[in-house]
Parts: C-alpha cells; structure tokens; sequence
C-alpha cells in the first residue's frame, strides 16, 4: 500500500538561494517512484525565459515573486498566491524578471518518457527518469 511522503523545500534551499542570474533550477519531488498517475516539485527561475513545448497537463502556483508564462504572445502573469492551469499540446516560455519560485503539478507522471524527452533546462540528470 502506498504512503504519504514528505518533502522538504529546506532541502534544496541552498540551491533556490544559489540561483544564478539567467538560471532555473527544477527539483521534481512526486516522480515515478511515487505515482503513477502525476508528478510535481518546486521550479525556481531567476531573470530567464525559457521556451517548451508542453506535452502535459500542468498546474502552476506561484510561492514567489512573480512567474509570467507566454503562450501566443500573451502573458499570464501569477503572483505569490496565484494558481494557473495550463493544457498540454502548446508551446509556452516560462519567464520572470526577477528571482521567482512555483510549485508544479503535472499529468500524467511520465510525461518525459512519452514525449521522448531526455534533457529539461534545470533538472539535474540524476532527476530525469532512466530509459528501460
């Protein structure tokens, strides 16, 4: 039977703390080994646009500064306490003219593999998924 697991932003503060300008860092924490429906985690971007197209349904809210995505030229701007839902098949930018930190959801949990995706801008390789 699967149980609650617990995660800890405290846990990667030093890097939301070492963010380089023009940088993003992805810290999944609800992967495959957790789920197998959806995943999620904390998404810290600092001064960047960062343009992708999205092959999965994804919650954003914004614990942060400001996010803004652009889809079509048309910016969707959340700030701290904000939610946004966006549907997958479109191309969007991620973007922030400051430092800003969202948390994530999206489904379904493997969306990477699906989409053949081996390489996301700021996730570190020891968190993208393995191929079989």
């Amino acid at each position: 039977m699967p149980t609650p697991s617990v995660f800890r932003i405290s846990d990667i503060q030093d890097r939301i703390d070492n963010l380089p300008t023009n940088g993003t860092f992805i810290k999944p924490f609800v992967t495959v080994k957790h789920s197998d429906t959806m995943c999620a985690g904390i998404n810290c971007l600092n001064k960047i646009s960062v343009p992708w197209d999205l092959t999965c349904d994804e919650l954003i809210f914004c614990l942060e500064g400001t996010f803004r995505l652009v889809v079509d030229e048309k910016d969707y701007v959340l700030n701290r306490g904000d939610l946004m839902y966006v549907p997958r098949d479109i191309h969007v930018k991620y973007e922030c003219d400051e430092k800003c930190i969202v948390f994530y959801a999206a489904y379904p949990v493997d969306w990477k593999q699906r989409a053949g995706i081996t390489h996301v801008p700021g996730i570190d390789p020891d968190d993208m998924p393995k191929s079989n």
